[in-house]
C-alpha cells in the first residue's frame, strides 16, 4: 500500500492525528519510535536545521524535496511535507507535484502566498488573488491525477494573517478549495485564541462535511499562557482532524542540547557521565543499535569473502565497538 494510501485510511479511521515537525531522518524515526502515527516535514524547521534562517523564502523546491525524501526512506509512518507556494506558478508548481511523488511522501501542503513566501505566522504576507490561487491549485491538482493519484494535496490559505484579510475570504478559500478537490484544508490564523478557527471550522465543513480540516499547533504561539489553552480534542470537537505541532522537535532538541552543552562547557566529563546515565534504557543507548548496525555485521559476514574478514578482524570477530 503507498503512503498516500496509508494516510487517506488513516484520516478515515482516526478521530484526530496529531505530530510534531520534524527535519531530519534522525528526528523522525525518533517520532515513529515514539508512536506517533505521521510524520510531518516543517519547513520553518528545515530551514533552521540546516540554513539556520528564517523561513522567508530561502529553501527551494530541490532543497525540499531532498529533506523530505530523506525523511521517507527513513520511517515507514506516512510523511507530509511542507511545499511552501509549490514554488512557481500555475505551470512549474506541476513539476513541484512530480518531485515530491518521486520522493515517496505521502502529502503536501501549498498555500496561496505570493512569491517569495514566509512563514504564515509572519507579518507582510502577500497573497494570490482568490481567481489566482484557485486556478494554481487546480493545476496542483491535475497534476496530481495525471502522476500519483495516492498523494494527498493539502490546500492552505494565509489570506487571514495578509494586509485587509479576513475570516469571511479565509472561509471563502477554504470552500473553493474544497471544492476543486483539495484533499484536506487548511488556514493560517493570527493568535492562539483567535476565533476564527472555530468560525472557518463551522462554515467549511458546513459545506464539505467531509473535507479534512489541518490546524497548525503553531511554536509562533505560547498556547500555554493563551487565554483558551486550546487542547487537541477541542480542535477535534471544533472538526480539525489533523494538528501539526510544526516545530515542536526543533525546540526540544534546541532546548536539551542547549541544556547538555552548557552543562559540558561547565562541569566537563561529569556532563557527560550524567547524559549517559540518563541515555540508559532509552532506543539510543547505543547508537550502534539505534542504526541498525547489526544488519551490515550480518551481510558482511555473509558476503564477504573468508580471508577479507580474517584480514579485517581476526578469528571469529565482526562489526563491534573496540573494547
Amino acid at each position: 500500500m503507498s503512503a498516500g494510501s496509508v494516510l487517506r485510511n488513516m484520516l478515515k479511521s482516526e478521530k484526530l492525528i496529531f505530530t510534531a515537525g520534524v527535519y531530519s531522518p534522525v528526528q523522525a524515526r525518533i517520532a515513529e519510535m515514539a508512536g506517533l502515527k505521521c510524520i510531518y516535514v516543517s519547513g520553518y524547521s528545515t530551514s533552521i536545521g540546516y540554513l539556520l534562517k528564517p523561513d522567508i523564502g530561502f529553501l527551494n523546491l530541490t532543497d525540499m524535496v531532498f529533506f523530505a525524501g530523506l525523511v521517507a526512506k527513513a520511517v515507514k509512518s506516512p510523511v507530509i511535507s511542507d511545499a511552501d507556494d509549490a514554488y512557481g506558478n500555475a505551470v512549474t508548481a506541476t513539476r513541484t507535484v512530480e518531485e515530491f511523488s518521486r520522493a515517496g511522501v505521502a502529502a503536501i501542503h501549498v498555500e496561496d502566498q505570493r512569491f517569495p513566501k514566509r512563514c504564515g505566522h509572519l507579518a507582510g504576507k502577500l497573497v494570490l488573488t482568490f481567481d489566482e490561487a484557485l486556478l494554481k491549485l487546480k493545476s496542483i491538482l491535475r497534476a496530481r491525477d495525471e502522476v500519483d493519484r495516492d498523494l494527498l494535496i493539502i490546500a492552505r490559505t494565509d489570506v487571514l494573517g495578509s494586509v485587509g484579510g479576513g475570516v469571511e475570504e479565509a472561509v471563502r478559500r477554504g470552500v473553493a478549495f474544497a471544492e476543486a478537490g483539495a484533499d484536506m484544508v487548511w488556514a493560517e490564523f493570527r493568535s492562539p485564541d483567535d476565533p476564527a478557527a472555530a468560525i472557518f471550522a463551522e462554515k467549511v465543513l458546513k459545506e464539505y462535511p467531509k473535507t479534512p480540516l489541518v490546524f497548525n499547533y503553531s511554536s509562533s504561539f505560547k498556547w500555554s499562557r493563551s487565554a483558551s489553552r486550546l487542547r487537541f480534542k477541542d480542535l477535534a470537537n471544533m472538526g480539525y482532524k489533523l494538528v501539526l505541532v510544526s516545530m515542536g522537535a526543533l525546540q526540544a532538541e534546541l532546548l536539551y542540547v542547549w541544556r547538555y552543552l552548557r552543562s559540558l562547557a561547565e562541569e566537563g566529563e561529569v556532563a557527560h557521565w550524567r547524559l549517559e546515565e540518563e541515555l540508559e534504557g532509552t532506543p539510543f543507548e547505543n547508537l550502534h543499535e539505534f542504526v541498525g548496525l547489526s544488519r551490515y555485521a550480518e551481510l558482511e559476514r555473509l558476503y564477504l569473502p573468508g580471508e577479507e574478514l580474517k584480514e579485517r578482524y581476526g578469528e571469529g570477530k565482526n562489526y563491534r565497538t573496540l573494547r
